[in-house]
């Protein structure tokens, strides 16, 4: 007997639903898709392995009407040790 799939599985595992488990291969089978393909993802699922998440507040900028924080889209400057909001 086959073994069966679990649907879950991939939900436990990352955190992502999807309305079909497969997604349609061709334009022809999407066209024919009656139900939407849509998405449930939760963002703060705690993972097996993952990294700890860092222990210390978000640096903000220092900017009167600006709420950026630290991200991979700043420029920083590892010599001086500062940073340039991109906003």
């Amino acid at each position: 007997m086959a073994e069966e799939w679990d649907v879950h599985a991939p939900e436990e595992r990352d955190g992502v639903r999807f309305t079909w488990g497969v997604w349609p291969s061709t334009r022809l089978e999407a066209t024919r898709t009656v139900v939407p393909v849509g998405c449930m993802y939760t963002p703060l699922k705690s993972i097996d392995g993952m990294p700890p998440a860092v222990e210390y507040e978000p640096i903000r900028c220092k900017g009167a009407a600006c709420g950026c924080v630290l991200n991979p889209f700043c420029q920083v400057d590892f010599g001086t040790k500062m940073w340039t909001c991109p906003f």
